[in-house]
């Protein structure tokens, strides 16, 4: 499909690339055009995931980063998850971290956070969610899986407790340390 418009007469690596990019991170958005300071910020957020990754144990290895907006976001870092199905609170944690990665870059750069982790905050929203209420992984709570809402049932209950926004903040807060302990220009 890529070596097609080039008129290419064979199917090289690069074509492959473009096929693999296209499906994990979605069509280019040739008309985001955005500000050099938001390109700033993006590169800083995508550099933030990837950062935090190198220094956490847990972390999946790093593929790709790039700030070419595509999908539904304006830039994407993309990693080689292991084939595995079994988490531990550590492992879970460090995603956490991970994900929280870009938002913390954010703060300790330019000294603000922006709209930009959206999709971060809900992933780690999830997870924390899920640590508590279905895999039975925080202390206070106990070991007790409680049923979730299916897709279009209401919910009249705030949708995470203190304990899961602590869990989500000590990521965050974590993921500060770290950068700040290491030093980062």
């Amino acid at each position: 499909m890529f070596a097609v418009p080039f008129q290419s007469g064979s199917i090289v690596h690069k074509h492959f690339e473009a096929a693999i990019e296209r499906v994990v991170a979605g069509l280019e958005k040739k008309t985001n055009v955005l500000q050099p300071e938001e390109k700033k910020t993006v590169a800083y957020h995508e550099a933030g995931h990837a950062v935090a990754g190198w220094f956490l144990e847990h972390a999946d290895p790093l593929l790709k980063v790039s700030i070419i907006p595509r999908g539904k976001g304006l830039g994407y870092a993309q990693y080689l998850p292991k084939e595995q199905y079994l988490y531990s609170k550590e492992q879970l944690f460090d995603r956490m971290c991970m994900t929280l990665g870009g938002r913390a870059s954010e703060q300790i750069f330019f000294g603000r956070i922006t709209t930009g982790a959206q999709d971060d905050l809900q992933k780690v929203t999830k997870s924390a969610y899920s640590q508590i209420t279905q895999y039975g992984m925080n202390e206070r709570v106990g070991n007790v899986s409680f049923e979730q809402p299916q897709p279009g049932e209401m919910v009249f209950d705030k949708p995470f407790s203190e304990s899961t926004a602590k869990v989500r903040e000590l990521c965050y807060c974590s993921c500060c340390c770290l950068k700040t302990r290491r030093s980062l220009p």
